[in-house]
């Protein structure tokens, strides 16, 4: 563990004469999963103690366990030694906090963590392929795969020609203690190869939902999932005549089984407004989501919902909605998906949603100004392309100006800040994957 002092630590605490001394931090990353029962005794606490401190935390974490590879802290006091309190991080989102407040009275929290949003602004060459400028230019993988289907329609990348420019804003978010950097959204690209020019401009519609739109306003990209996850077979079809392994009779089931691991992200195939989520009888855990043109995908036997998955929420496409399980009338893990088409069941399989957004007409002003900002920004990245291939010059130097970026969009569901962007104007070099 490391230790140091904290000064930032700030329990409440009874009233004394004068503020406690900064408590000591001893901070880990855990090795093993295991109750924070055990963690308390092996920093010296008390078992009977620490046992208290375990319950009261199992009240809001609904577990006594600790997972492996998370960040731990303790904060001991200087003078006694004794436990003032604990923080633990339950993902990249929660971290929970644990605090003595004297006389035996102990009090724990639950608290989203925050981060600040940097933009990332960069501009590089393509030289062999846009996945190899792409790595050598440190683009992060979720960033690329963004890109490649957002120009899916009009454009393969992977077959963008020798000397192609890319223009790139994306976010990336940095926890306030500096603990986690998470790869944001692709804010704005510009592809330009040949006489062609392709742009993406990321807008949330009225109902917070984001996607990237072209210059008029048309979503880019698949606007529906084929299937809502991963999975590996099909272990039962689309009929209204099947033996029901459970209830040993014969009747309809209207969609299909698609067989896969425990805790397999489902995601919601299109934009739409949930329905219900929770408990649906023999579908155990389940999701029903409202589409355009009078589609309801229906999501079944979840081990558990995504927990800002709720009634009456909107959701965007490729969404979490919740994972694989065996809940309700189920013989194995697997997710049950289904398709309802103005009140009749249809076969997810053969059927289309339909889906064909873009940016409604009240909300077209908002959309040109955002849109007239990225532009403003993209243009400011210098152009690189096909001078340096035309020249030979397989790596061309890092820009050498690197400016202050701040983009304020007024709208709600979009949070910028103002940091100093990290710009590099450099091409592929050979090899890079």
């Amino acid at each position: 563990m490391d230790a140091g002092h904290d000064d930032d630590l700030s329990f409440e605490a009874a009233d004394t004469e004068e503020p406690a001394p900064p408590a000591i931090t001893i901070s880990t990353t855990l090795e093993r999963t295991a109750p924070l029962e055990y963690y308390l005794v092996q920093s010296g606490m008390d078992r009977n103690e620490a046992r208290a401190w375990s319950n009261l935390y199992r009240t809001i974490a609904s577990s006594r366990y600790l997972a492996k590879g998370q960040p731990f802290t303790v904060y001991k006091d200087p003078e006694t030694g004794e436990t003032r309190g604990i923080k633990y991080d339950v993902d990249t989102n929660i971290s929970i906090t644990e605090a003595h407040l004297g006389n035996g009275v102990l009090k724990v929290n639950a608290a989203p963590i925050q981060y600040m949003v940097h933009p990332i602004k960069l501009t590089f060459a393509v030289r062999d392929n846009f996945r190899a400028a792409a790595a050598a230019n440190g683009i992060p993988r979720p960033i690329v795969e963004s890109l490649e289907d957002a120009f899916s329609g009009k454009h393969d990348l992977s077959r963008l020609s020798p000397g192609s420019s890319v223009k790139l804003i994306y976010q990336e978010k940095v926890s306030r203690d500096g603990t986690y950097t998470l790869i944001g959204e692709v804010e704005a690209a510009q592809i330009r190869f040949g006489s062609r020019t392709m742009n993406a401009f990321a807008f949330s519609d009225e109902h917070g939902r984001q996607h990237l739109y072209d210059e008029q306003g048309r979503a880019l990209g698949p606007q529906f999932l084929r299937f809502p996850l991963n999975f590996k077979y099909i272990s039962s079809g689309f009929t209204f005549h099947r033996y029901h392994p459970i209830l040993h009779e014969y009747r309809p089931h209207v969609g299909v089984d698609l067989a896969a691991d425990y805790g397999t992200p489902v995601k919601a195939v299109a934009d739409g407004k949930v329905e219900s989520a929770g408990w649906g009888g023999e579908l155990g855990n389940c999701v029903r989501i409202a589409h355009q043109n009078g589609m309801v995908s229906i999501y079944g036997h979840m081990e558990k919902i995504a927990p800002n998955v709720k009634a009456n929420d909107y959701v965007r496409v490729g969404q979490l909605i919740g994972y694989v399980g065996s809940t309700g009338l189920s013989t194995g893990p697997h997710l049950h998906f289904a398709l309802e088409k103005e009140g009749a069941y249809v076969n997810p399989l053969t059927q289309t949603l339909g889906e064909n957004h873009q940016v409604s007409p009240r909300m077209q002003a908002l959309f040109n100004n955002i849109k007239q900002r990225y532009q403003v920004a993209l243009a400011s990245l210098p152009d690189l392309g096909s001078h340096f291939v035309a020249s030979g010059d397989r790596k061309p130097p890092i820009s050498p100006f690197a400016d202050m970026y701040h983009v304020t969009l007024g709208h709600p569901s979009l949070h910028h800040h103002s940091h100093r962007s990290i710009l590099r104007a450099a091409e592929s070099s050979e090899g890079a994957l």
